[in-house]
């Protein structure tokens, strides 16, 4: 279920990138790309490197069904919405406009 709404929160980010590069009359496709990778590359780090270690080194069934490492566990979602927001704000709403 994570893995789909990750899935969904992809297209929507790249869709949001896409639509925003037509408003600025920037290359669509590129943005629309680069909103998907933004995401999904800090979201997959993280979880690689830190939700998935910290879990795994979690003893016992009754540590691990905690709502803190539920929340840890899913925390690479945040983490590739938030690096996603920042490449939006400082890339491209700053790129400038094609002539």
């Amino acid at each position: 279920m994570t893995m789909l709404f990750s899935a969904l929160l992809t297209f929507g980010l790249a869709y949001w990138f896409y639509k925003t590069a037509l408003r600025l009359n920037a290359n669509a496709i590129q943005w629309a790309a680069v909103g998907a990778v933004s995401y999904q590359v800090p979201a997959w780090a993280w979880m690689l490197e830190v939700s998935k270690p910290y879990v795994s080194g979690l003893q016992g069934t009754a540590a691990k069904s905690t709502m803190s490492a539920w929340l840890i566990s899913h925390s690479w979602l945040l983490i590739g919405v938030v690096a996603a927001l920042l490449v939006y704000r400082f890339a491209l709403l700053k790129t400038s406009v094609r002539g």
